[in-house]
C-alpha cells in the first residue's frame, strides 16, 4: 500500500496513478507531499481573493466613488419642483406638464450615462433611455401627430433586448 499523495497547490488528495490533480489540474509531481492538505481558512481566503479580482474586473463589486446615483435621484427632485413651480405660474401649461418633465428626466439621464462613460463605465441604458424619454417628452411638447411613433418606441425596445440577450458575455457563476 503506497502513501497517500495531496497536491501541493491545493491540498486535494490525489488518486493513485493520476498525472494530474482532480480538483486544480495541477500537474502531480514525483515525490509525494508529506503536508497535508492546507487549512480550510486559506483556501477560503485564496479563493475570496480570487474572486475579488474578478469582480473588480468586471466591475461587479460596489462603485467606489460613484455619484451619479445621488446627483440623478437629486436631479429628478429637483427637476420635479421647477416644472411644478413653471407649470403653477403658467410657464408650463397644465395639459403639457408631464411632456415637460418626461424631456428634462431624458436630458438627467442622457448625461448620467455621459459621466458613466467619462470614467470608464461602458454602460448605455441611462443614455438610451434618456434620448428616448426626450424623444416622447419632445414629441409631446410639439404636439407632434406622429401616429407611428409607438411603434419607433416599440423597435427601440426590442433592439434593445436583443442587443442585451445577444452582445454580453456569459459569466461563469461563482
Amino acid at each position: 500500500m503506497s502513501e497517500a499523495k495531496y497536491c501541493s497547490n491545493c491540498g486535494a488528495l490525489i488518486p493513485e496513478g493520476a498525472m494530474f490533480c482532480p480538483k486544480c489540474g495541477r500537474p502531480v509531481t514525483s515525490a509525494p507531499a508529506q503536508a497535508p492538505a492546507p487549512s480550510r481558512p486559506y483556501r477560503y481566503e485564496k479563493h475570496e481573493k480570487r474572486e475579488k479580482g474578478e469582480k473588480g474586473e468586471k466591475h461587479e463589486k460596489g462603485r467606489e466613488g460613484d455619484i451619479s446615483g445621488a446627483l440623478l435621484g437629486g436631479g429628478i427632485l429637483v427637476w420635479l419642483g421647477i416644472s411644478f413651480y413653471l407649470q403653477q405660474i403658467g410657464r408650463i401649461p397644465a395639459d403639457l406638464s408631464w411632456a415637460y418633465f418626461l424631456f428634462g428626466l431624458g436630458v438627467l439621464l442622457v448625461l448620467r450615462g455621459i459621466l458613466l462613460y467619462s470614467r470608464g463605465w461602458h454602460y448605455t441604458g441611462s443614455t438610451v433611455g434618456g434620448a428616448v424619454l426626450m424623444f416622447i417628452g419632445f414629441v409631446g411638447i410639439e404636439q407632434l401627430q406622429l401616429s407611428y411613433w409607438p411603434l419607433i418606441l416599440v423597435v427601440i425596445g426590442a433592439a434593445i433586448i436583443f442587443t442585451g440577450l445577444t452582445g454580453r458575455k456569459k459569466v461563469p457563476k461563482p
